[in-house]
């Protein structure tokens, strides 16, 4: 496939040649690879890098150009080629996907704020790395059966081929040209992906999400997200009569939020579990809480309060002495403690959230 470019009164065009990374002097890891972390959405969108040239294990010099979480929160080992083949990538990559299928969630929070540190990046991995995850279905990170992304100026034959059998044998393997041109001295660079076909993705996406919400619901207990908080409700009258009160009590404040398009409700369900989440109208519907009916509490998600409504983290370590921040991941508080007051302060973080309140506190 050639570039063209369309010459005098769009009367001609003329092709822009084609070139090489060796040739433009573009190194594979100095260039690439930062290129590449600072903007992974060039490989696919919602990708998040963990880290780059992961070593973590013994007995091998050999380490992962790039690890990242794809925006399910599964796995993805990234593996770079500055050449015309991208000879053995295939085969590295499979080693690197099996060592880390037993990554944990927290080896991955310590591993990303390592990289943080590294590169001179602000932030907290662990509000990273959730935040992330709290856009994805699950909430979830995983690992088992990682996915794998070979980048390349070309791939030889042997392995589109090898990564096609792959891919039919239950592993999901994509491969990405990136193919440089050289239009008068200005290096041009086209992406493409090559394996699977465009055509068949969806077709593919489907049948392997079918496969992995099998395993995953073995793996993480899995249950049901659906829009709208009417199965939350319906749940509320098989609950417990002790707590149906401070149930309904959430459920109509939220749908006031709702009704005042400061919250977007979803419900999610899976056998005796179910939810409430309160988002806010702006991305994937991030929930600042969650109502959840079998811990009978109310949850927070600090890395939310602290991007979208940072002054409601001030208001309530004053007035009601909860430090939301101080908690790993969420901070859960038991319906018989809420009351007016918080509900009021509550409401203000979801309109502040929606740019709605003056930040008038310290913020974090």
């Amino acid at each position: 496939m050639a570039i063209y470019r369309m010459a005098g009164d769009k009367e001609d065009l003329e092709p822009i040649p084609e070139t090489s990374f060796g040739e433009e002097g573009v190194l594979e890891r100095q260039d690439l690879q930062r290129i590449l972390r600072k903007k992974p959405d060039i490989l696919e969108p919602g990708l998040f890098v963990i880290t780059e040239e992961f070593s973590n294990w013994q007995g091998s010099g050999r380490s992962i150009d790039l690890l990242a979480l794809d925006q399910t929160g599964r796995l993805v080992v990234i593996e770079l080629k500055r050449g015309e083949t991208g000879e053995h990538m295939d085969l590295q990559a499979l080693r690197y996907a099996a060592m880390v299928s037993t990554i944990t969630l927290q080896q991955t929070i310590r591993v990303h704020q390592n990289y943080l540190e590294k590169l001179g990046i602000e932030g907290e991995a662990e509000a990273r790395v959730s935040e992330h995850l709290a856009n994805t279905e699950s909430g979830e990170i995983y690992t088992v059966k990682p996915r794998i992304i070979l980048v390349s100026e070309g791939f030889s034959q042997e392995l589109t081929t090898c990564a096609w059998w792959l891919n039919n044998n239950g592993l999901d393997v994509t491969c990405i040209r990136m193919r440089p041109y050289n239009n008068c001295g200005e290096v041009l660079v086209e992406t493409s992906q090559i394996i699977p076909l465009p055509e068949l993705g969806s077709y593919l996406v489907k049948v392997r999400e079918q496969e992995d919400e099998q395993v995953k619901a073995q793996h993480s207990g899995m249950g049901q997200f659906m829009p709208g908080g009417k199965v939350f409700r319906d749940q509320i009258d098989l609950a417990g009569t002790e707590v149906q009160t401070e149930l309904k009590g959430l459920y109509e404040w939220a749908l006031g939020l709702e009704g005042q398009e400061l919250a977007v409700l979803s419900t999610y369900k899976h056998e005796a579990k179910c939810n409430l989440l309160i988002g806010i109208p702006v991305g994937n519907n991030p929930s600042l809480i969650r109502v959840i009916m079998d811990a009978t509490a109310i949850r927070f998600q600090p890395a939310y309060f602290k991007k979208y409504a940072p002054a409601s983290i001030s208001r309530m370590r004053e007035r009601f002495d909860i430090d939301i921040l101080g908690y790993s991941g969420a901070f859960n508080r038991r319906l018989e403690d809420i009351d007016e007051e918080l509900l009021e302060v509550l409401t203000d973080a979801y309109r502040e959230a929606n740019g709605l309140l003056a930040d008038d506190g310290d913020g974090e």
